[in-house]
């Protein structure tokens, strides 16, 4: 089961323990939150109860953490006490942003020397303020509560987990309905006993079989007070949209989708003690269950909100680098321990916000791409090639809008060497992420990267995505011409005389380190799978590109036009095991 954080419930204004001797000794929850704001940091101890412990909120590092945190940015809140680890050592969780939201959460550790060493907590949700926390066997509950930033509601609770094993970890979204700090202490103390995933799976699934036969038979698995139907925000807030009656009839389209999320349920088969999750293409779904005279009965479903990206309508251009860098600067800090190089900065639209790239601590050699909007500060690491040892690579970076939505995208050049000396390059685009909290990725725009692939350095590269024509390709024309293509000389018939093909073995990066088979030298071998996945190929409705793919297998196909006549740029097929 994956641990995630959970729905929550009211309030306070701050949280945590303060940095002092004796803080996250107990073994028992304890909930610690925030008074009015005093004008002096406050310091106190976690005592061995589940009462809040108030502390005074602050806008200052406690002394003897300020030289170790200080250079990641200004406290949110006051750190949270949290168990001492197995040498004994003090830790703590500390939050930095501004009064209004937590931009990053840090592991701090005081050892028996006073030397503080921090490292940042991964995965930090986006646009949330901190509400107070419990430590419950050496596990951090942490409330929290989302700002209105880009497509996210504001206001929604929900709990993040931090540490060892929680009891938590197999029931996704247990937390779910929490109304208060007291009420989630309550919780922790005395967490579900409702036996282990591998005795209730059977059951469970059960009750999903007969609920997946027909809206009615759902209707007749449902709860005698039915089941709230919600959007799952960054893996931990849950928005109630709906709800399903058990008793009546249930709204058509509502019932259509909640059937939908049982049916993908089902297959996946993916149980906990109480609950059964799936992955497709909305993303991660969540079915809960509860107990009614002796039988598993369903009581919630939720599935990820999803994104909304937007219209292509802006012109393709190259975008000037912004004059300075500190927007990158300040965002990495606030997420990694050093920042080593930032590699330059753009506006990311025209009404603002930025977009930078920089070179961190988070994983050495690869760039860390930081975007702000407002509140939303959000970094993401690119998938970069793996080099498998050899001298540390040399990135460059340049700025382009290339897929027409309004926002700035990202072109990155990496130089290494092979292991003869001879330079080897590699250059792709990312594009960047939609006005949404939920992305925790960047995709790689593969309709520009035969354009960029022979870019003489990152600039030309920007140029050659910016140019590419706004124009997209049919499935039906697409397969048209890759069916005719599937032999050297109908290759040679379709394609352009420069077109090439490229056999790659590196999952998703059909330009890195791939052979290049020219026009010319095209053989049988060489192109006889080219359209064998017609039915299932996506092409682009805004660029001349069309790609398959099935787990790391994948094909690709560049398109252009010759007096009126689709052609064949270039293709690329994975050559690898």
């Amino acid at each position: 089961m994956v641990r995630e954080a959970r729905l929550a419930g009211a309030a306070a204004l701050l949280l945590p323990c303060a940095y002092a001797a004796g803080c996250g000794a107990s073994q028992a929850p304890v909930v610690q939150t925030a008074p009015p704001p005093s004008a002096t940091p406050s310091v106190a101890s976690a005592a061995p109860s589940a009462s809040a412990q108030p502390l005074a909120l602050t806008r200052a590092w406690p002394e003897t953490m300020a030289e170790a945190m200080s250079p990641h940015g200004e406290p949110h809140a006051q750190p949270l006490a949290l168990a001492p680890d197995a040498a004994g050592r003090q830790r703590w969780l500390a939050f930095t942003g501004s009064a209004d939201v937590a931009l990053g959460a840090w592991h701090v550790i005081r050892g028996d020397d006073g030397k503080v060493t921090v490292a940042p907590v991964d995965h930090w949700p986006t646009g949330v303020r901190v509400l107070g926390g419990i430590v419950s066997g050496g596990v951090a509950y942490v409330l929290l509560e989302t700002r209105p930033v880009l497509d996210q509601p504001g206001g929604l609770r929900g709990v993040w987990i931090d540490g060892g094993r929680s009891p938590f970890d197999v029931s996704p979204l247990a937390l779910g309905d929490v109304h208060d700090l007291d009420d989630l202490a309550g919780r922790v103390a005395q967490p579900p006993s409702l036996g282990t995933a591998a005795r209730n799976a059977v059951s469970l699934l059960s009750t999903l079989r007969a609920a997946s036969a027909s809206s009615g038979a759902l209707v007749r698995a449902l709860a005698s007070d039915g089941a709230d139907v919600g959007a799952l925000w960054q893996s931990t807030f849950v928005q109630k949209q709906a709800h399903l009656d058990g008793q009546g009839t249930a709204p058509s389209p509502l019932a259509d989708r909640a059937l939908a999320i049982v049916h993908d349920a089902l297959e996946t088969q993916a149980c906990g003690v109480d609950a059964c999750e799936s992955w497709g293409e909305h993303g991660r779904a969540v079915v809960r269950f509860v107990v009614e005279g002796g039988r598993w009965m369903i009581h919630g479903v939720v599935e990820d909100a999803v994104p909304q990206r937007a219209a292509a309508t802006s012109m393709r251009h190259e975008v000037d680098p912004s004059g300075d860098s500190d927007q990158t600067a300040t965002l990495l800090r606030e997420r990694a321990r050093e920042v080593q190089q930032v590699l330059g900065q753009a506006p990311l639209t025209a009404a603002g916000g930025t977009i930078g790239v920089g070179l961190t601590d988070l994983e050495p050699g690869v760039p860390a791409i930081a975007v702000r909007e407002g509140d939303a500060a959000r970094v993401f690491l690119v998938d970069a090639p793996p080099l498998h040892g050899g001298p540390a690579p040399t990135w460059e970076a340049a700025f382009a809008e290339v897929d027409g939505d309004g926002r700035t995208d990202v072109v990155l050049r990496m130089t290494t060497h092979r292991d003869d000396a001879a330079p080897l390059t590699w250059t792709q685009v990312f594009l960047a992420p939609p006005a949404s909290v939920q992305p925790t990725t960047l995709a790689p725009d593969l309709a520009t990267a035969l354009a960029t692939m022979e870019a003489p350095d990152v600039h030309a590269a920007a140029h050659a995505a910016a140019v590419l024509p706004v124009r997209g390709v049919s499935r039906e024309e697409a397969c048209r011409v890759l069916s005719t293509a599937r032999t050297p000389v109908g290759f040679r018939r379709v394609a352009t005389g420069d077109a090439r093909v490229l056999l790659f073995d590196q999952p998703g990066k059909p330009t890195w380190r791939a052979k290049a088979v020219p026009s010319a030298k095209v053989g049988p071998g060489d192109v006889r799978d080219l359209g064998v996945h017609c039915p299932e190929i996506e092409c682009s409705a805004t660029r001349p590109y069309c790609v398959w793919s099935a787990g790391a297998d994948s094909q690709h196909a560049w398109f252009g036009w010759a007096d009126g006549q689709l052609t064949l740029v270039g293709v690329a097929d994975y050559d690898g095991e």
